[in-house]
């Protein structure tokens, strides 16, 4: 097939059709080249969402299970932090487990103890298999409290990050 090479700017103010797809090279298109009168639609993007759960500062952590986020499409967990605000002191630990549909998403629970200073965030590791998910599954945040003669840590959060498709 016959091919033009053209290394100077070039003006196209008509239609151009094309009996097959066209190639476009990678890192051909950015923000710039998208405008705001034609915009890409929310059906063709990918959407990422941070919810993030929270327990007040100012009283102890406590036992609790929440839901904080439904799929609107399938998707994947892509991580999972908590932190504290007041620090806990003695043998006091808290526990925090991400689950969808009941089944935790973590290869361990995020235990958060003495050790850990105020407002550092803690990693959970994604377990792969059931990170993925489709629409309709329900996350959960289950946190575990156990004061262990111990003083709770106050002010608990929790991020987890989850990537979507377009619902």
């Amino acid at each position: 097939m016959p091919q033009n090479v053209d290394y100077s700017d070039v003006l196209h103010t008509g239609t151009h059709k094309f009996e097959v797809a066209p190639v476009v090279p990678a890192n051909s298109f950015g923000d710039t080249q998208i405008g705001s009168s034609n915009p890409i639609g929310a059906t063709k993007l990918a959407h990422q969402y941070v919810p993030t759960y929270s327990q007040p500062n100012g009283t102890a952590a406590v036992t609790e299970r929440k839901v904080i986020h439904v799929a609107q499409s399938a998707g994947n967990v892509i991580s999972a932090e908590a932190g504290i605000v007041t620090v806990a002191a003695g043998a006091a630990t808290v526990t925090v487990d991400v689950r969808k549909n009941g089944t935790t998403v973590l290869t361990s629970t995020i235990s958060i103890s003495v050790a850990q200073a105020a407002f550092a965030k803690v990693s959970g590791a994604v377990n792969a298999t059931p990170a993925t998910y489709v629409t309709g599954d329900v996350f959960e945040v289950v946190v575990t409290a156990t004061a262990g003669g111990g003083t709770l840590p106050q002010g608990l959060f929790v991020d987890v990050k989850f990537r979507e498709g377009a619902g």
